[in-house]
């Protein structure tokens, strides 16, 4: 289960991956090409993210190239989300469990608002993966 709310709860504690380096050197030469570094910065940066082992390293490395890591807010939102949802499931549940068995069982009316809740985490958390999936960096004109 940890494997599964890590990613949420601390993204920027997740162990970097072989397709993360991929992916950011891959921005940090577009960066250059878009000319928002130059080469000798861009080879600097190359071997502090070959070096990196979190996302949070990551996020160092890369700021101050725009789009090439996640705003510290949408991770923080990622986070406060998570555990607001987390929170919401495991109440919502054990009131539902005990008024099931004082003999008032009503259908799992818990999962309507625990799916909202879900709804807007797995968003938060797709929006926070792409830009780790992404090889690219959009610099404005």
């Amino acid at each position: 289960m940890n494997t599964i709310l890590e990613p949420l709860l601390t993204p920027d504690q997740v162990q970097l991956t072989d397709a993360d380096r991929r992916a950011a050197i891959s921005k940090l030469e577009s960066a250059v090409r878009q000319a928002a570094l130059t080469p000798s910065q861009a080879t600097d940066r190359q071997a502090q993210v070959l070096a990196a082992r979190t996302r949070g390293e990551l996020r160092n490395i890369m700021s101050g190239v725009a789009n090439a890591a996640p705003p510290r807010g949408l991770t923080v939102a990622l986070q406060a989300f998570t555990g607001v949802w987390l929170v919401a499931c495991v109440v919502q549940f054990v009131v539902w469990l005990a008024l099931a068995v004082l003999g008032h069982f009503d259908g799992p009316w818990w999962l309507w608002s625990d799916l909202g809740l879900g709804a807007i985490v797995a968003i938060l958390w797709w929006t926070n993966e792409s830009y780790h999936r992404k090889n690219d960096v959009l610099v404005a004109p």
